[in-house]
């Protein structure tokens, strides 16, 4: 009986360590994602745009073609271990934004994250390592009605 016992356990310690192994390395335990979120606030008051959100601007444009001025309010970065969230204020009006990382970059270097941000619902994707993906919330601030937006961008990618 005790034979049978420690060929169970055996087994399942083998199974527990193919399993691992079998896991890409951006899902075994101890890797962190680099996350950056950049603050935005959009207007159709004028055609401002802060140098640094000029690609940005240019993208969010395609789709919200009355938005002109974007301004740049702040940029913060933290690193996540996956399952760990992070809940960000955004400089506007008391505004938070929360992004918590499913899985760092897997072998086609994808990240997938989970982003909650104002007056939204949870936003789950995937995306390139280095890249920005703007995000135009429904957030529009008293009195001037300017258009809140995040941008988030995650790191480290793996060498190709």
């Amino acid at each position: 009986m005790s034979a049978t016992l420690s060929k169970r356990r055996l087994v399942l310690a083998l199974a527990t360590v193919l399993g691992a192994l079998a896991l890409p390395p951006s899902l075994q335990a101890g890797e962190r994602v680099k996350v950056t979120l950049v603050t935005i606030l959009a207007t159709t008051r004028n055609e401002d745009v802060d140098k640094r959100l000029k690609c940005i601007a240019d993208e969010v444009r395609k789709k919200e073609k009355g938005l002109k001025g974007f301004k740049l309010v702040n940029m913060k970065c933290h690193s996540l271990g996956t399952g760990q969230t992070w809940t960000i204020k955004l400089g506007v009006e008391g505004q938070e934004a929360l992004v918590v990382v499913h899985h760092g970059a897997d072998k086609e270097n994808l990240v997938e994250l989970k982003v909650k941000p104002p007056k939204q619902g949870d936003i789950v994707y995937q995306t390139v390592c280095g890249k920005f993906l703007p995000i135009v919330t429904r957030y529009h601030t008293k009195g001037k009605g300017d258009r809140l937006i995040i941008a988030v961008m995650v790191k480290p990618c793996h060498k190709k």
